[in-house]
């Protein structure tokens, strides 16, 4: 039996993924096949001196009945295929919906380990079920139990920390999204200007929220929390140092920047449309 490879300890492996693999996750079980009660598919990524980052994934077809059956030379040609794209994003691990992890669980882990060359891969959940109403992710890393090095008494999953990840384009698509939580009502992204402006007020009501806490405290009202008050200090610090109305300048600046980008962008979809019409009655 050959020694399993992992060089970094649970402890120090932290496991972030972007929102796209959870929707691509999402997308995958509303689209599973009836009777199945979970899906499956392959993670890809990179690992970054233990900070494994989840950027990608696609569905694997697989079936557990009495026998549990794992299309992976389905999975090497689709990853075949995404490597020819995205070169620096391998295959790190797999997913799975639910909250359970199974015996079945680690025979599946048992051929994506065999799949990446002995190497631990990370194993992703997404609860489906809504467990006490929360869409529970989560990330483990499997680890044989054994007394000797060529005998194992099976295996064991130790969760992983976990950060959802965004970039600030993904972060417009969620708050378009997330519009839509009570009322389930199509919604379409905020214009520039709109982003702006939904910016500001969003920070203006945190500003509010801090204000008030520290207010609180200085009055005794409530105990102050020695991190959050570091956490504040440092944040402050890192202000850079302008009065009031250098402030002003530069914020006005940059919307009257934003104002001639909109316009310039508004005549020139003007100009190719008069370019279209004259070009038809040419014609």
């Amino acid at each position: 039996m050959q020694k399993e490879t992992s060089i970094f300890l649970p402890s120090q492996v932290t496991v972030k993924v972007h929102p796209v693999v959870i929707f691509n996750i999402l997308d995958h079980f509303i689209r599973r096949n009836a009777g199945q009660d979970r899906v499956i598919g392959t993670l890809l990524g990179f690992n970054n001196d233990g900070v494994i980052e989840i950027r990608n994934c696609f569905p694997v077809p697989h079936s557990e009945t009495e026998q549990i059956a794992v299309e992976m030379e389905y999975q090497r040609k689709m990853l075949d295929l995404h490597l020819k794209s995205s070169p620096r994003e391998p295959i790190i691990g797999w997913y799975a919906t639910g909250n359970d992890i199974n015996e079945n669980s680690v025979h599946i882990n048992n051929f994506y380990r065999d799949e990446m060359g002995n190497t631990s891969p990370i194993h992703l959940t997404v609860d489906t079920g809504l467990t006490n109403d929360t869409m529970g992710i989560h990330a483990y890393m499997a680890h044989n139990l054994s007394l000797t090095p060529d005998s194992s008494l099976g295996s064991y999953f130790s969760q992983l920390p976990l950060e959802i990840l965004t970039f600030e384009a993904e972060n417009a698509g969620l708050e378009s999204i997330a519009q839509t939580k009570y009322d389930q009502q199509s919604t379409s992204l905020l214009s520039e200007l709109e982003s702006l402006q939904s910016s500001l007020k969003k920070l203006d009501e945190m500003l509010d929220s801090i204000c008030s806490y520290i207010e609180a405290v200085e009055k005794g009202e409530i105990q102050g929390d020695p991190h959050l008050g570091r956490f504040l200090a440092k944040t402050i610090q890192a202000l850079p140092k302008a009065n009031a109305q250098v402030m002003d300048k530069v914020i006005n600046n940059s919307v009257k920047d934003l104002l001639m980008i909109v316009y310039l962008s508004s005549l020139t979809r003007s100009q190719l449309a008069v370019a279209e019409k004259v070009r038809q009655s040419l014609n």
